[in-house]
């Protein structure tokens, strides 16, 4: 009878324990899955909130260029009107003068136009990608400080309009640093073409970094923004360099992940 008893309590205790162990794991299963959708949300979450940054940041940019354009630019009109209305001077220093003053607002015309094309999103889809930074390359070069070059490999296809609006952003924000503080000389944009992914690199021969100074300077606010937009398009990015032998910055978009 004992050993009845005895066998009974160790079956319900076993059974109790098996019990306990399966709802340990199923407690650990649903909270593990919990934690995922979770993530997913806050994931999604983050996406949108930087998404819609974004799209105010351009709505932004586009208003300030329609300003550009608009109201000063159409001062700068008047005022090259005006020096037109300019009796021509008798002496050569005056006569020389005019004639600069015209060409230099004539310049900042049109440079002005250029700023404000720059500025609207919609633009860099109408004229392309590559054009767009061909023209933002451009302007370096006519700065005389850059030398630079866009190169082209594989059969080029088109990118979705918003891939190309945050790509082009990126590849300001880095042109951008160049002019701030690489020193380089000479700068290399390369798009090169898969069936998979596009991947579009920058390279300099400026003053580049050290181990130390890279990891601050991937916090900063300025590689801070191109990772944020280039995660937002599903692109890996990436930068390496080297103190004193410039910097390699890579954004690889995998086709069918872009928006």
């Amino acid at each position: 009878m004992e050993n009845n008893e005895i066998n009974i309590l160790t079956f319900a205790f076993t059974f109790i324990l098996i019990g306990l162990g399966v709802f340990i794991l199923l407690f650990y299963f649903l909270f593990k899955q919990k934690q995922k959708a979770n993530r997913k949300k806050i994931a999604a979450l983050n996406e949108q909130l930087l998404k819609t940054e974004i799209e105010i940041q351009e709505q932004t940019l586009k208003n300030l260029g329609e300003e550009i354009h608009d109201n000063i630019g159409q001062v700068l009109s008047l005022a090259k009107l005006n020096l037109g209305t300019f009796n021509t001077f008798t002496d050569e220093a005056n006569q020389e003068k005019l004639i600069s003053t015209r060409e230099l607002v004539s310049k900042a015309i049109s440079d002005l136009r250029d700023l404000a094309k720059s500025m609207h999103g919609e633009k860099i889809a109408e004229i392309g990608l590559q054009n767009a930074i061909e023209h933002e390359l451009k302007i370096l070069r006519n700065s005389g400080q850059f030398n630079t070059e866009l190169l082209i490999s594989g059969d080029v296809y088109q990118l979705p309009s918003q891939t190309q609006t945050v790509l082009f952003r990126i590849v300001q924000e880095a042109l951008h640093n160049e002019i701030k503080h690489s020193k380089a000389k000479n700068i290399s944009i390369t798009f090169e073409y898969t069936p998979h992914a596009c991947t579009l690199s920058l390279k300099d021969d400026g003053i580049g970094f050290s181990p130390e100074k890279l990891k601050d300077a991937e916090t900063g606010i300025g590689l801070k923004s191109m990772k944020n937009r280039a995660s937002l398009i599903g692109a890996e990015f990436s930068i390496s360099s080297i103190e004193n032998k410039g910097i390699n910055i890579k954004i690889k978009v995998p086709i069918g992940n872009s928006l």
